[in-house]
């Protein structure tokens, strides 16, 4: 008798655990999509400095800024407004082979910027829909307080989106991505941490990749934050 009453308390709790968790990832969910819309709508009145450096091997080859703002039919607009080069490669053969890998790598980079493009912001309903398909984890970083979520096969099969959220204030603090650019096999990963505004506004302020299959790091900042004209 003591083995079967000890045998249900163990089950009972066990299953309170499972509905405290599941209530807790909820309400995580219904977090972080509010907090994804209200900050998209908040961002449309303002305009801002994009700054991509690109580090080959830990040396900085190219820096390029754009404004960013939102056009009348919300659209996110992007206009480069300048930046700098590494030097130009020498003459003759080695020359053109400097010229070549160094074309190469600017093709990387570029398609490494539009694929963190894509994660970022996240969709709100994408990750409804994994949370739906029951594919949703979650870690504890502090209890009752600090949360993460992991939202696997996010844009690609085999990636993985995770993110970190304070569950006090109801801000995001961290944004991670494991996917690839053009080879699968070839990993990359970049982190995002989320800054505020003076009213409350969240942003990516800064965006850090890494593919150490190339050698290559991507940094992008945003700032100079300013209300946009006639908004």
């Amino acid at each position: 008798m003591k083995k079967l009453t000890f045998l249900f308390i163990v089950v009972f709790i066990a299953g309170i655990t499972r509905l405290s968790a599941q209530a807790d990832m909820q309400e995580n969910i219904a977090m972080i999509k509010k907090n994804l819309t209200d900050s998209k709508a908040a961002m449309q009145k303002y305009e801002w400095i994009e700054t991509t450096t690109v580090f080959v091997k830990g040396e900085q080859k190219s820096v390029k800024q754009k404004q960013c703002y939102y056009a009348l039919d919300g659209k996110l607009t992007k206009v480069e407004t300048g930046g700098s080069n590494a030097a130009k490669s020498p003459g003759g053969i080695r020359g053109k082979v400097a010229a070549n890998k160094k074309a190469d790598m600017s093709d990387y980079a570029k398609n490494a910027v539009e694929k963190v493009q894509t994660y970022l912001p996240p969709d709100p309903e994408k990750l409804q829909k994994i949370y739906n398909d029951g594919k949703v984890g979650i870690q504890i970083l502090e209890p009752n307080k600090k949360f993460k979520l992991s939202f696997p096969d996010y844009n690609d099969a085999g990636d993985a989106l995770a993110i970190s959220l304070n569950k006090t204030d109801q801000k995001l603090m961290a944004l991670d991505v494991s996917t690839s650019v053009d080879d699968p096999k070839e990993k990359v990963a970049f982190n995002v941490t989320f800054s505020d505004l003076p009213d409350g506004t969240q942003f990516q302020g800064t965006t850090t990749l890494d593919a150490p299959a190339k050698d290559l790091k991507i940094v992008i900042v945003n700032s100079g934050f300013k209300n946009a004209s006639g908004k």
